[in-house]
């Protein structure tokens, strides 16, 4: 199957094409943390989607599976990654699957515990926290979210995995490692959690996780493909503006 998978959701994000887990070809990111995201994904990904299939010699009518990172993060970069999944998906008569950046960063840091949470900056002095639990899925494991992601304030988050997992032991806290804000709770975490980064990009995981959705029979079709926002409040707030 060919996937292109690409994430707009941060600074980190970028796109790749994968024939089933093999990568043809990626291309990261080139805009900076200070950029303005309205400016720069909007072009920039198109850009990063025609050097992709130039060089592997493939069209978007050749793309079997749009994967794409739906959130949580940047508004305005969510909503350029899921219009142009839908409208490349509606275009070539392709499914989409959306991934949640929080469920990449697992995927990304294969943790061996039962458990796994996922921290990311939210900005507004909160991080976004998903919760995930191993499962068998064939000859691998896979982790499934067991919680709808939350927008939580750091100092909430110690109290919160103590009450939730009675044997820390059996939990990976997983960040990126540039993220100062998560990398900031690591100190007063409870003892006995084990401690993951991931570092730069999560599209292949992103593709990695479209494949597997692909084979369980879970992808969506355009119209079924929704942002990720986890405070959608905030969202709404500035789509209105």
């Amino acid at each position: 199957m060919l996937i292109l998978a690409f994430d707009t959701t941060n600074e980190f994000g970028g796109a790749g094409l994968y024939r089933d887990e093999a990568p043809l070809d990626e291309a990261p990111n080139v805009v900076g943390p200070s950029g303005p995201e309205r400016a720069s994904y909007s072009v920039t990904l198109f850009e990063m989607v025609e050097k992709l299939l130039a060089s592997s010699r493939m069209s978007l009518r050749d793309v079997e599976l749009f994967a794409v990172a739906n959130g949580p993060g940047s508004f305005t970069g969510i909503r350029v990654g899921v219009a142009a999944a839908q409208g490349w998906a509606m275009a070539f008569g392709r499914p989409v699957r959306g991934v949640s950046v929080l469920e990449a960063m697992v995927e990304a840091a294969r943790p061996e515990t039962e458990f796994a949470a996922a921290l990311l900056d939210a900005r507004r002095g909160e991080l976004f926290i998903g919760a995930f639990r191993a499962t068998p899925d064939g000859r691998a494991r896979r982790f499934v979210p067991i919680a709808e992601g939350r927008a939580m304030r750091p100092e909430d988050i110690p109290g919160r995995l103590e009450s939730e997992y009675p044997d820390l032991g059996q939990v990976t806290l997983v960040a990126r490692e540039s993220d100062l804000a998560a990398r900031g709770l690591r100190a007063s975490l409870p003892k006995g959690a084990a401690w993951r980064t991931v570092e730069g990009s999560v599209v292949s995981s992103i593709a990695r996780l479209g494949l597997e959705a692909a084979r369980r029979g879970e992808l969506q079709s355009p119209a079924e493909l929704d942002a990720y926002y986890i405070r959608r409040s905030d969202a709404e707030l500035h789509w209105r503006s």
